[in-house]
């Protein structure tokens, strides 16, 4: 078939699919690819002149048996990529060394590996590891805490668990980095990164965002009476068992942080809402809010205003709390909305 009796529309769409294949190989290439640059260039370039001749020759009315120049190694890389597994086994930044886990007895939780660092400064710490053992039926409430790193639209997102004692145990459901490593949400569709359920002393996770002064932290108190708080609790622990015995990837969209916001949801009775702000994190505290699992007595601008801790928790640091007095110093410094009573079963 020559260039004249080709129609215009299969040159467009095949050109277009062509080239959708071509931003997906190079992603693979450039992520799971030699760790030397120059050769990851190399591959990219390799595949970029690949693609172009390919695109030229189908255009200019060739037999459509060229197209399988493209499509055999394109097939191959595919199926190689779909071939990488995770691993728990990697040489991982020292805050990313142990994830927890967790048995329970009863009402009694023991969970190990909680991180309980003493930051000196943005990559220095003094590291501690520590097994701690909770009582289920003194737990009071959740809340949820976003971390804007990147600008008012890109968050990370905390859930911490309180006592009655005032002791918290935060948990983040984030990237494994390995030394050296740095996030990426591109990567994140290439099996970069590992996942990882982290927990720790809000001393550690919080205080330590200190040493980062263009980030801010915001602290929101749910309506989760004890009896939702424990169930997404014991949700988190478990997903954190599994991921422990059975690694997983991270994904930017589907397996991060922000999803496991349908734990929260679920938990309190709400299942599992179909909302573009579950993607878009730094818009999660707008959902929560529509969801009615934040104060809605109030505007949320009023409740936001309220929220940034990062200034309590380097007071707390300077004045030494750690424990319950610090996680009291952080939730002192936001108004607190009103919360489910423990008898509402929603």
């Amino acid at each position: 078939m020559t260039f004249h009796q080709r129609p215009l529309y299969a040159q467009i769409l095949v050109s277009i699919a062509v080239c959708l294949s071509a931003i997906f190989a190079i992603g693979v290439l450039w992520y799971q690819g030699p760790s030397a640059l120059v050769l990851r260039m190399l591959f990219v370039l390799v595949w970029l002149a690949l693609t172009i001749t390919s695109i030229i020759l189908f255009v200019r009315g060739s037999r459509t048996i060229y197209l399988l120049a493209y499509a055999l190694p394109f097939t191959a890389l595919v199926l190689w990529f779909a071939a990488i597994e995770p691993s728990n086994d990697r040489a991982w930044s020292p805050e990313m060394a142990r994830t927890l886990t967790y048995t329970r007895e009863g009402e009694k939780l023991v969970v190990s590996n909680v991180r309980n660092f003493h930051w000196a400064g943005p990559t220095t710490a003094e590291q501690n590891w520590e097994t701690r053992s909770y009582d289920l039926s003194e737990l009071a409430s959740v809340d949820v805490l976003s971390l804007y790193w990147k600008g008012p639209r890109v968050a990370h997102t905390y859930f911490s668990f309180v006592w009655k004692t005032g002791e918290a145990l935060s948990i983040s459901v984030e990237i494994r980095k390995e030394m050296g490593e740095a996030y990426s949400p591109i990567g994140g569709f290439f099996k970069a990164y590992e996942l990882a359920v982290l927990a720790g002393d809000e001393r550690d996770f919080y205080g330590w965002r200190v040493f980062f002064p263009s980030e801010d932290i915001q602290l929101f108190q749910t309506k989760a009476n004890p009896v939702q708080a424990r169930a997404l609790l014991l949700a988190l622990l478990e997903n954190a068992n599994q991921i422990a015995a059975t690694p997983v990837f991270y994904n930017t969209l589907t397996e991060n942080c922000t999803t496991e916001v349908w734990m929260l949801t679920s938990a309190l009775g709400k299942g599992q809402p179909r909302d573009w702000r579950i993607l878009a994190s730094g818009y999660l505290p707008e959902f929560l809010y529509d969801q009615n699992i934040l104060d809605t007595t109030r505007p949320l601008d009023e409740i936001r205003k309220q929220s940034h801790i990062l200034p309590a928790a380097k007071l707390a640091l300077h004045q030494g709390l750690s424990g319950p007095q610090f996680s009291s110093a952080l939730r002192s410094a936001s108004i607190k909305g009103p919360r489910i009573d423990s008898s509402n079963k929603q």
